[in-house]
C-alpha cells in the first residue's frame, strides 16, 4: 500500500493545505520505501489523479478544500484529513491504527483571488 502525505520540506511535517503543497512524502508499507517527490506542477484538481497515477492508495493531509475532496474521491484515494506533526510520526500512527482523520479539516473556500483556473 502506498501512502502520500502533504509535506513541508522545511521542517519535515505535514503541510497544512493540500491544494498548495509543493511536495509529498511517499511511503510504501510493503517495501518500507520512503521518498519525497514534488507536486509535479499540479494543483488542486489535478493533484489527486497525479498521486493515483503514481500508485498511491491513501492521502494523508492537513486541511483540504471541498474541491480537493471531490478530486480525491473521484480518483479512488482514501482520504485522511486533519493530520499534523512529523510525517514519520504520522506514518507510525497510521500503521499502528491510531491515526484518526478530522472532518473539520475539510473546508470550503472562496475561489476569488485564491485559485488559478
Amino acid at each position: 500500500m502506498k501512502i502520500a502525505i502533504t509535506y513541508d520540506r522545511e521542517n519535515g511535517t505535514v503541510f497544512q493545505h493540500f491544494g498548495r503543497t509543493e511536495y509529498f512524502y511517499l511511503f510504501d508499507s510493503d517495501t518500507k520505501e520512503e521518498k519525497i517527490i514534488d507536486s509535479g506542477g499540479y494543483s488542486h484538481h489535478d493533484l489527486a489523479p497525479y498521486l493515483k497515477s503514481l500508485g498511491v492508495d491513501i492521502l494523508i493531509c492537513g486541511g483540504i478544500g471541498s474541491h480537493g475532496v471531490e478530486a480525491v474521491i473521484s480518483s479512488n484515494l482514501n482520504l485522511i484529513p486533519g493530520a499534523f506533526g512529523d510525517v514519520k510520526d504520522v506514518i507510525k500512527a497510521y500503521l499502528d491504527g491510531n491515526l484518526v482523520g478530522d472532518i473539520n479539516a475539510v473546508h470550503s473556500c472562496s475561489h476569488e483571488g485564491h485559485h488559478n483556473h
